[in-house]
């Protein structure tokens, strides 16, 4: 059995950070390179016409992060995170007391296994909220892991189907005021008045007396 299972998964990372030399490098910016592809989406779950989405974040900081997120799919409702490059040996109670005290906010953890029931080293993260879980993927992608033998990768899976029915529906837009109603009353009004313009006048109906003097002329002539 591996020596890291003694040691608690925030142990392990804080033993594997150290510090880096940025001297030579050009055009270096601190902070400018943590996790994958600013808004890469990733290929679907199930098959299902509900599309799950997974988005990873570069650049540090909230407001980046947010905006590189917005750019590609609303991830303002996204609490599930998806984690991989965890060392094999960890149990699922080492992964969710990590996770609850470095971020907060988790609800559960669920590992995937092998045929054979080995850890495979992947694990789905759930959060109470999409704060909790947009900070740990800030904070946690990309994080070096034993000593840099291999770095963590989180990705923010977005699932449409989970999205608030308040951010799917927009509501009508309603009239602006007494200046809209009178204009559209006056549109109304022009329109009947034109209707009646065009309508032909109706033909007086001629008296008996009329229609006898009528055939009287007729005759004589």
């Amino acid at each position: 059995m591996s020596a890291s299972l003694d040691k608690s998964l925030d142990d392990i990372i804080a033993s594997s950070k150290k510090p880096t030399n940025f001297k030579g490098r050009k055009n270096f910016r601190p902070g400018s390179k943590i996790g994958g592809k600013a808004g890469r989406v990733g290929k679907k779950v199930g098959g299902s016409q509900n599309k799950k989405q997974i988005v990873s974040f570069k650049k540090s900081g909230p407001v980046a992060a947010a905006a590189a997120a917005a750019r590609a799919v609303d991830v303002s409702y996204a609490t599930k995170v998806s984690v991989s490059g965890l060392p094999k040996d960890l149990r699922q109670e080492n992964i969710k007391d990590f996770f609850q005290s470095q971020v907060g906010g988790v609800q559960t953890v669920a590992l995937s296994y092998n045929e054979k029931g080995q850890f495979k080293g992947f694990a789905t993260v759930i959060f109470k909220d999409n704060k909790h879980a947009g900070l740990a993927v800030e904070k946690y992608n990309g994080a070096p892991i034993d000593n840099g033998a291999n770095k963590l990768k989180l990705e923010l899976i977005v699932d449409p189907s989970k999205k608030p029915l308040a951010a799917r529906i927009v509501a009508n837009s309603v009239g602006k005021g007494p200046k809209v109603v009178a204009a559209k009353a006056a549109v109304q009004k022009k329109k009947q008045q034109q209707k009646k313009k065009n309508k032909p006048a109706k033909k007086e109906k001629k008296t008996v007396e009329q229609l006898d003097q009528e055939m009287a002329d007729y005759f004589e002539n």
